[in-house]
């Protein structure tokens, strides 16, 4: 009875040493990265939310067309920056969003009445 040849070059002892195969891949994170731990043993970093935006140009130029309303998102965009730096980020966002409402409402309710101010100014007519 013949024995089979073997592969490392015909002996029955290996030359080398043999590694078992490597894990199958897992699954992947976002653009093929590795969803497991980073190569350094820390978790995968996440990156903070960023700082919403306070909308102080928009608030101002609301003061100007509209006081009342444009003061009321005035303060809501100082809101904005005091709910971030106290760590409320869900109420940085509200106020933010509230802060652009009241500044493009009051910006359209300002301008509508400058337009009717121009146009009923226009409009007169003097009998003689």
């Amino acid at each position: 009875m013949q024995t089979p040849p073997q592969p490392n070059g015909g002996s029955g002892t290996q030359q080398g040493r043999r590694y078992p195969p490597p894990p199958p891949p897992g699954p992947s994170g976002p653009y093929g990265q590795p969803s497991g731990p980073s190569v350094y043993g820390y978790p995968p970093s996440t990156a903070a939310p960023a700082k919403p935006s306070a909308y102080w140009p928009l608030s101002i130029v609301a003061v100007l067309c509209s006081l009342v309303i444009g003061g009321i998102g005035l303060y809501f965009s100082a809101q904005v920056s005091t709910r971030w730096d106290n760590g409320d980020v869900q109420g940085a966002k509200k106020a933010s969003t509230t802060a652009l409402v009241l500044d493009v409402v009051g910006i359209v309710i300002g301008l509508i009445v400058i337009l009717a101010a121009v146009s009923a100014s226009e409009s007169t007519v003097y009998y003689y």
